[in-house]
């Protein structure tokens, strides 16, 4: 079961990647240098809106990236919450609201990065820390 969930973390990560952007244009060389981030050589700053997906209505998605890249912000950081995607064991859902290759595409159509933290523990204010409830069987 965690190999399979491993598995579809590494195919969402293949998804993010497809169709060009502003910010896939933008990407290239990243590296961290002595005392900064480096983005082609050059510094780089990380200014990152923290939006998770799964507490959004979809339709506000798009509005709620594009609200972000008004303030300033050039990333937005996500979590993938297990416990939404894998509910049963074994049964998959990235349709719909759990569409979170959807949501890093809008990210990128918005010209935006995205830093996408898999976990499986993710943050101790969601339910068991985003692990599903299937694990205490």
């Amino acid at each position: 079961m965690i190999k399979i969930f491993k598995i579809s973390l590494l195919f969402l990560f293949i998804l993010c990647f497809i169709g060009q952007s502003e910010a896939q244009q933008k990407a290239g060389d990243f590296a961290v240098g002595n005392k900064e981030f480096l983005l082609n050589g050059k510094p780089f700053v990380i200014r990152a809106a923290e939006l998770h997906y799964s507490r959004i209505p979809k339709e506000y998605w798009e509005q709620r990236i594009q609200l972000s890249k008004a303030m300033g912000m050039n990333t937005v950081c996500i979590y993938l919450f297990w416990n939404i995607h894998e509910q049963k064991q074994d049964v998959f859902d990235f349709k719909g609201q759990n569409d979170v290759a959807e949501f890093v595409r809008l990210i990128q159509k918005n010209g935006m990065y995205c830093i996408v933290r898999p976990g499986p523990y993710v943050c101790a204010e969601w339910d068991m820390g985003g692990l599903p409830w299937w694990l205490l069987k």
